[in-house]
């Protein structure tokens, strides 16, 4: 028994048992299919008897209504088609009691079925008798006759049906009885025959059970040391056919699972272009490394692969790729690990090794990328950038020393130098911008931002031509905060889309009441690229002036260079829509951008604002005079007026006045002004003036900025 397979002792098993289970159905088929004939013919048999009495006392009860009906009937014509329903009355009435005698013959008495035969024949002759007196004496003497004789009848024939179906009822009671009783016996024939099977077979499955439990045991454990990874041990082969066929089907599962566990292996770890190391194996890498001791990681880029793998295709760039990985494992020495971190970004992290060392790694290397490689008959110079970064001086974590990488490696693509180091630049970001990024939205709610206005000076006649309004930021504890701290943030995360249109209706706002005081100043405002290129732009700047009822030279939109060149359709296209309304533009720190002498003169335009940085020391720098005065020149012949920005001395502003340039703007003038100074700062101007006339009367706290204005 205890070398026959598991199949051999569950067919023995469940052989048994089922010959056991065999007579106990016999049985209890036999004597349920007794018990249902014996139910179906006793049920049957008396149900009709019930039925025959049923019908015949209903038959007999119609056959008198019809014949009350006739007593009630006094025309004789009218008493026609009454005969005819009582009479198939009586005669249905006549066959239910003659098939009950016959039915009831059997169970009921002799004398109760001469009780129902003399009822009957009582109950015929009396009605037949009512019958004829209606025809014969008239339909009172044939009431008389039915109240005295035939009423009486029917109610001998109605209880003796009665009668017959109360005997036949405690029949049904009496054999009810009986069959429950050999139900009953039956019942507990077979809970025996099945307890007796079923503690059988219960002995047996536990049996069973046991045996197999110990070799599915060996084989479980068997698993859970493949589950823990241990693939080097072992399987020991299994008793029995079926153990033995589980436990070879586990020994291939081991091998498959350790085949695929290394290739999965090598799937995540390594970049399937190249071969080398991806990105996840090199931070694995670099975090031990970096607990382990110093070195040097070396960030190399490759420059404008983009454009060659554009120009010659992905092929081409993805063979160009693994030349750059055979190389780099060429040069770079066995116990540094070289990894492919991402595109055209490879990675290698050098141990032990200094500055000195680490640039003359990178100086051989750089020479190896530079020897050109020839795929497809197509020769590529290839020109690559590395970062230097230093660990732990440059950083104490993967992620700092790697976004310090990032930024060596723009500095030396900015620098061309081949190489920078990750101690030139610096990776952390003010706490404090970061913090001012976050509150610009609540500080817009709380009205914390402000208009300072810097005015600008016509140099022929010295009057106020116009402001230009500049931002500023009153935070509660920081202080006042300047445009360079924030704006430039809040362009990149595009909040700027936010604050100019706040900026816009305030300015439309003071220049209106200034226009309806009878001063005339132009006052500016700066676009970004987002403000320049969003589609609501000229909608909102013509429905402003519009409700605030300027006149639209009087607002003048400055833009830089770079704002133009971004997007030079949607720019062009804003720009003469919003020249259409009559608005002023000004191109704003002209000469530090690239636009092109040709690009100007095709935008529609009113002024150039020459930047600061030629306007510094122009009477002193022969060079920045030359630019300044060539472009006084150039908008002269184009039309276009000329903003002299950043003057701070007077001998500039002597220069700008000597070689005709018609505004100028800077600290030589004023320095900006919050709004509601702006006022008495331009009648004291004025008032200095030769010639100088009054100033219209305007009361500066009108122009407070709120936010509803």
């Amino acid at each position: 028994m205890a070398h026959l397979s598991i199949r051999i002792r569950l067919i023995l098993a469940f052989g048994l048992l089922l010959t056991l289970l065999l007579p106990v159905s016999v049985v209890a088929l036999a004597r349920f299919d007794t018990l249902e004939l014996r139910i179906n013919q006793f049920v049957d048999h008396h149900a009709r008897i019930a039925f025959l009495a049923q019908r015949a006392n209903q038959h007999a009860q119609q056959a008198t209504l019809n014949l009350l009906r006739l007593l009630q009937t006094p025309d004789r014509e009218q008493r026609v088609p009454l005969y005819l329903t009582m009479d198939q009355a009586l005669a249905d009435s006549d066959a239910a009691v003659r098939a009950l005698e016959r039915d009831a013959s059997m169970d009921v008495g002799r004398a109760e079925i001469m009780n129902l035969v003399t009822a009957r024949t009582a109950y015929e002759a009396s009605f037949q008798q009512t019958v004829e007196l209606i025809e014969l004496e008239g339909l009172a003497a044939a009431r008389r006759h039915f109240e005295t004789e035939t009423d009486a009848s029917l109610t001998r024939l109605l209880g003796t049906t009665l009668a017959i179906a109360r005997q036949q009822q405690e029949s049904l009671h009496a054999e009810v009885a009986r069959l429950e009783s050999a139900a009953a016996q039956a019942r507990w024939l077979v809970i025996g025959l099945a307890l007796s099977a079923l503690l059988l077979g219960g002995t047996l499955a536990v049996l069973i059970a046991r045996s197999i439990a110990r070799r599915v045991s060996l084989a479980a454990e068997v698993a859970r040391t493949i589950a823990k990874g241990n693939y080097g041990i072992p399987v020991p082969p299994g008793k029995g056919p079926e153990i033995g066929v589980l436990m070879s089907a586990l020994d291939t599962m081991r091998a498959s699972i350790a085949w695929r566990e290394k290739h999965i292996l090598e799937l995540a770890y390594t970049d399937t272009l190249t071969g080398l190391p991806n990105r996840t194996r090199f931070l694995e890498a670099f975090a031990e490394t970096i607990g382990a001791g110093g070195g040097a990681l070396l960030l190399m880029d490759v420059d404008r692969f983009a454009a060659i793998n554009n120009a010659l295709g992905p092929e081409i760039g993805d063979r160009m790729l693994r030349e750059i990985g055979q190389r780099l494992r060429m040069v770079v020495p066995d116990d540094s690990f070289v990894a492919r971190l991402g595109g055209d970004v490879f990675a290698v992290l050098a141990r032990d090794i200094d500055r000195p060392a680490a640039c003359e790694l990178v100086g051989k290397t750089l020479a190896w990328m530079r020897a050109p490689m020839h795929i497809d008959g197509q020769r590529l110079d290839v020109e690559t950038s590395f970062a230097i970064v230093l660990f732990p001086d440059d950083g104490a974590s993967v992620t700092a020393l790697l976004r310090r990488a990032d930024l060596a490696i723009t500095l030396a693509k900015r620098r061309h130098d081949g190489f920078a180091f990750g101690a030139d630049v610096s990776d952390e970001p003010s706490h404090e911008q970061l913090a001012l990024i976050g509150e610009m939205r609540e500080a817009l709610a709380r009205e914390e931002f402000v208009a300072f206005l810097q005015p600008k000076i016509d140099l022929a006649s010295g009057r106020i031509k116009g402001v230009e309004a500049l931002l500023r930021w009153r935070h509660p504890t920081r202080g006042l905060v300047p445009p360079g701290r924030f704006i430039p943030f809040a362009e990149q995360t595009g909040f700027i889309r936010e604050i100019t249109p706040w900026l816009l209706r305030h300015v439309v706002h003071k220049a209106a009441e200034w226009h309806r005081a009878g001063l005339e100043i132009v006052a500016s405002v700066n676009l970004s690229t987002l403000d320049l290129v969003g589609p609501t732009l000229v909608s909102d700047v013509g429905r402003l002036l519009e409700e605030r009822g300027l006149p639209a030279h009087l607002l003048c939109l400055e833009i830089t260079e770079s704002a133009l060149m971004d997007d030079p359709e949607a720019a062009l296209r804003h720009l003469g829509e919003l020249a259409a309304l009559g608005v002023r533009l000004s191109i704003d720190d002209y000469g530090s951008g690239q636009a092109s002498l040709a690009y100007v003169q095709q935008l529609p335009v009113h002024e150039l604002k020459i930047d600061r940085v030629f306007v510094d020391k122009v009477d002193q720098r022969p060079k920045s005079a030359a630019i300044v005065r060539s472009t006084i020149l150039l908008c002269r012949e184009l039309g276009l007026s000329v903003v002299a920005e950043g003057a701070e001395t007077q001998e500039e502003l002597a220069w700008l006045k000597g070689n005709a340039c018609d505004i100028v703007q800077g600290y030589g003038i004023a320095r900006p002004m919050p709004a509601e100074d702006f006022i008495d700062w331009a009648a004291k101007w004025d008032a200095a003036l030769p010639g100088a006339r009054a100033m219209p009367v305007l009361d500066p706290a009108s122009f407070q900025l709120t936010q509803a204005a």
